[in-house]
């Protein structure tokens, strides 16, 4: 479904359009698996900056790009690069036990079934999600650099 108006701007700022449809795929990953409740109460305690995590919202708040943005979108992409190895580095290797789902701590361990397969299902779909986040902080990366290589 194409319109001439959205053929023009197309035409007009190809780079901003890139940046923007990468910035709402990341928005939704983001908000959907990491921007979550659930998720702050499992990284309590780990080397996570609120920085890195107010960086990362205003990065896929973004709507629009204004010129003079892009310094403050690669900046939001060298939060989400930090957030990746540190949620990888210190998350994952416990993300079970943290979840309460770990046959090693059976007195932590969730006793409601349903919060068990819940839990397991984050658990099973969560290496997926931060790979997903990480492979689009890579695109867009790529994507400002290309079109901004005084950025780096």
């Amino acid at each position: 479904m194409s319109s001439p108006a959205l053929d023009t701007i197309a035409e007009a700022h190809p780079p901003e359009i890139e940046i923007l449809t990468l910035i709402a795929e990341l928005r939704e990953v983001f908000e959907n698996h990491f921007d979550r409740t659930w998720f702050s109460l499992i990284i309590d305690g780990m080397p996570i900056d609120l920085r890195t995590v107010r960086d990362i919202r205003e990065l896929v708040s973004l709507t629009t790009l204004y010129p003079g943005e892009e310094r403050q979108i690669y900046e939001g992409v060298r939060e989400l690069e930090t957030f990746h190895r540190t949620v990888k580095r210190f998350l994952l290797p416990v993300l079970k036990e943290r979840l309460g789902i770990s046959w090693l701590i059976p007195q932590k361990r969730v006793r409601d079934a349903r919060q068990y397969i819940l839990r397991k299902l984050v658990a099973f779909t969560f290496p997926y999600n931060l790979e997903r986040l990480r492979r689009l902080t890579l695109k867009l990366k790529s994507s400002l650099l290309v079109h901004y290589p005084s950025l780096e």
